[in-house]
């Protein structure tokens, strides 16, 4: 029995079937739990692994482990900074594959000092949603076509956390989302990101029934995203998980689920806690309007892309 079938009903040994053929992008893969899902998923013979991040050393060690666990596996790293459109479109001109069956969207930051991309953006809303945006935006022609061949499973899966309800009234502050937002707390920064990684769910969700998205709350692990904020912020998060913290492994079941399981055990738009439970989202987090309008926002903004 693996690590995370330990506490949860899923054990990515033996539940996750054969992945030959398929193509999976894995963003923030790196480290933590996206490096956690290509480890996983290598271990099932993918046709294709590729992944982005910035770090190449990581990414190098990443890619031995993988070559260690299956020699035949190819496995690309799209190394870009997802505060900047410009970088991610240069990350995406590497992507040479044909087809893409599915994306993790699981880049991210959370609770970090006020600051801006290099696209301008608050931090937290630039790299969590505009970075996972763009990259997918650019990609979706690909997700598109593959979805057209027979016996196609095209899934775009995003994640989130339950502190997306701490997101500002009115939900996404477009009027100042080019800005640092210093006078609102991080963990309402933090909201408004993991808002936007739902509503884009929901949105691709109406627009692309040939794509199977869904939003998942992996539940909280130890990863260096927990680490990095500063000692207040982190006592946030051990306080408000009292039975402690996932491991990795154990966080990653809730990414690797929807990536693998049946596609008959998804329901297109859905959100879902950990392992496979289907979740209640609060009205902001159903808002079909604010989700179309922060679609068409996205889009304008990375409008000069190449992306039709």
């Amino acid at each position: 029995m693996s690590a995370c079938a330990a506490k949860v009903d899923f054990d990515p040994e033996a539940d996750i079937p054969d992945l030959q053929g398929k193509v999976f992008l894995v963003t923030g893969g790196t480290a933590g739990l996206g490096r956690e899902t290509l480890i996983q998923l290598a271990k099932h013979k993918p046709s294709h692994l590729y992944f982005t991040g910035r770090n190449q050393k990581s990414a190098d060690a990443i890619i031995s482990d993988i070559n260690t666990i299956d020699a035949s596996v190819s496995v690309t790293f799209l190394q870009c900074d997802f505060g900047s459109r410009i970088s991610i479109a240069k990350a995406v001109e590497k992507f040479h594959s044909g087809r893409l069956d599915v994306i993790i969207a699981g880049a991210g930051l959370m609770a970090v000092p006020a600051d801006v991309t290099a696209d301008d953006y608050e931090i937290q809303f630039g790299t969590s949603h505009m970075g996972n945006f763009t990259l997918m935006r650019l990609l979706l022609p690909i997700m598109l076509r593959t979805a057209e061949q027979p016996g196609s499973d095209v899934r775009f899966v995003a994640l989130t956390s339950l502190g997306y309800g701490l997101h500002p009234r009115g939900g996404i502050l477009f009027d100042f989302i080019k800005s640092k937002q210093e006078d609102r707390n991080t963990w309402v920064r933090y909201g408004q990101a993991k808002l936007a990684n739902i509503l884009t769910v929901k949105e691709m969700a109406r627009r692309y029934h040939s794509i199977t998205s869904v939003v998942v709350h992996p539940g909280t692990a130890k990863t260096g995203l927990v680490d990095s904020p500063s000692w207040i912020n982190r006592m946030v998060v051990y306080a408000t998980n009292p039975k402690g913290l996932l491991t990795v492994q154990e966080g990653a079941c809730n990414m690797l689920w929807p990536l693998t399981t049946e596609k008959s055990n998804l329901k297109l738009g859905q959100f879902y806690l950990p392992v496979g439970r289907p979740g209640d989202l609060t009205r902001d987090g159903e808002n079909m309007d604010l989700a179309k309008c922060l679609w068409d926002w996205s889009e304008k903004e990375i409008a000069e892309l190449n992306f039709s």
